[in-house]
This record gives C-alpha cells, sequence and structure tokens, in this order.
C-alpha cells in the first residue's frame, strides 16, 4: 500500500541537528545491505543512534522521526521505499529500496 507522505512547511533533514549523519548512514547501510534493501528495524535503529540527541522537546519517538526523515529522502529522489501504514493511519517505511550504485552517489552528494 502507497500513500503520499505529508508534506512540512520546514525540512526535518534540514532542521535536525544530526539529521545529515542519520541521512548517510541510512544510504551506507542500505547501499551495504543484500539488494539494497533495508527493513524497518534497522531504520528504527539508526534513528535511535543519531536522532535521539537532536531531541530536545521532550518526543522520545525516534522511530517515527527517523521514518518522516526517510519519507523525505524519498521525496527528495535520493532513495526508493516501500511505504506502510499504521494501524494509528501513520505512514511508515516498510523498507528501503535502491541499487548500490544509485546510494554511493547519493551518499557522495550528501558529503560535498
Amino acid at each position: 500500500m502507497t500513500e503520499t507522505p505529508v508534506r512540512r512547511a520546514e525540512s526535518l533533514t534540514t532542521t535536525l541537528p544530526r539529521a545529515a549523519e542519520f541521512m548517510l548512514d541510512i544510504l551506507h547501510a542500505a547501499s551495504e545491505a543484500p539488494y539494497g534493501s533495508l527493513a524497518w528495524p534497522e531504520i528504527n535503529r539508526l534513528a535511535a543512534r543519531w536522532l535521539r540527541p537532536g531531541l530536545d522537546d521532550g518526543q522520545t519517538n525516534t522511530s517515527r522521526l527517523g521514518h518522516a526523515v526517510v519519507l523525505e529522502m524519498m521525496d527528495q529522489g535520493l532513495l526508493n521505499a516501500e511505504v506502510t501504514l499504521t494501524n494509528d493511519g501513520s505512514t511508515m517505511v516498510a523498507r528501503v529500496l535502491h541499487p548500490r550504485i544509485f546510494g554511493l552517489q547519493a551518499g557522495r552528494a550528501l558529503a560535498a
């Protein structure tokens, strides 16, 4: 099931303190994963690693925040992803999909 992600007034990829590191890690992990497929649990793990230190407003749900950043990355054309809806109607990333070379090129562009 595919749904268009909700657009935000400000991009999380530019406002979160550690978003760039998280994005690079997502691209790297997906390029290293078999067939370029990165699953939901790995997105959650990376979000907890990179995005938790930047939360200063009492939020603790790094999983949803990480998925929102990945959805923005998808909107920006950095990767392709399969999305799904949770029981409460939230859009989440089921898995990140992209060929290895595309991930490496996108990672280089982000690092530049």
